[in-house]
């Protein structure tokens, strides 16, 4: 028996053992959904600022599962208008901006990243942030978690916290199982409560500390569920998992910690309301 062999049999029984057992851990991978190869090809050719051979490669492509071909097209475009002053190119960048912007998701992470990150594309911030944005958000269910988690750990500022808006789209949604009287799957609170989750979300919520936390004791309630953002609102919608980690960084005088601690206390005290022996993870408490 060959080694091929011999590993496809190992796997095979390593997952008939976790199917029947059901106590290997289940971990969420950090890394982004990989490029194709054209898509390789494209972005070496763009970032040698090629951008009529960039248009040529994106529309020569017959299968584009990712639909990253029109993403490549038109910032070659918004580059042949802005360095070449190519009035064709400025046509197609303002015409193609509403229909691109209402079609990005999460399966053009992997190439907008890296698009907007290049340094021949700093002119155009506002549509970069815009475009972003939208991809991450689009991108806040459990099939991007990993590569959410990916980029707000290693993406530039920007991405970073774009990232972290998609986050908070997927921790929405689950907490909104449990207010809805269900409770999260094992898989959900595994991942929730990792600590390496949990200490990055807290060292991003201590990086951008927003300057009115230091008001939040002085707000009602809804105020500051509404100036909360970034990491600091999605520890909030975690709950309890974060509590130890983020009164530890409290004691070190993070007031991003401090504030947070305040809203996870607003939280709870409203799911108790409704839910008297609910918990973090479940409405029944089950």
């Amino acid at each position: 028996m060959n080694s091929y062999a011999k590993t496809v049999i190992l796997v095979a029984l390593l997952c008939l053992l976790a199917s029947v057992s059901g106590n290997f851990a289940w971990a969420v991978a950090w890394q982004e959904h990989p490029l194709l190869p054209w898509e390789q090809e494209a972005l070496k050719a763009f970032q040698r600022n090629d951008y009529t051979g960039t248009i040529q490669q994106a529309q020569n492509q017959n299968e584009d599962p990712n639909w990253n071909a029109p993403l490549f097209i038109y910032y070659a475009h918004a580059q042949k208008w802005y360095l070449e002053r190519s009035q064709d190119s400025a046509v197609y960048y303002k015409q193609q901006y509403p229909g691109l912007y209402n079609r990005l998701s999460g399966a053009n992470l992997a190439v907008l990243t890296r698009l907007v990150q290049m340094p021949q594309l700093s002119w155009s911030k506002k549509v970069n942030k815009k475009f972003a944005d939208a991809a991450f958000e689009k991108a806040g269910t459990d099939e991007y978690l990993g590569a959410l988690l990916f980029y707000i750990e290693n993406g530039q500022a920007d991405v970073s916290k774009s990232a972290l808006k998609g986050l908070q789209v997927l921790l929405q949604s689950k907490r909104g199982i449990v207010e809805n009287g269900g409770a999260l799957s094992k898989n959900d609170r595994q991942w929730m409560q990792d600590p390496k989750t949990l200490n990055l979300l807290v060292r991003k919520a201590g990086e951008n500390a927003n300057p009115a936390t230091g008001f939040l004791s002085k707000m009602p309630a809804f105020a500051r569920k509404k100036v909360m953002s970034g990491a600091s609102a999605c520890l909030g919608l975690i709950q309890d998992p974060a509590l130890p980690m983020l009164e530890k960084a409290a004691a070190m005088g993070n007031t991003s910690a401090a504030a947070t601690i305040q809203i996870i206390q607003d939280a709870r005290g409203e799911r108790l309301a409704k839910f008297p022996n609910s918990t973090w993870y479940s409405a029944t408490g089950r």
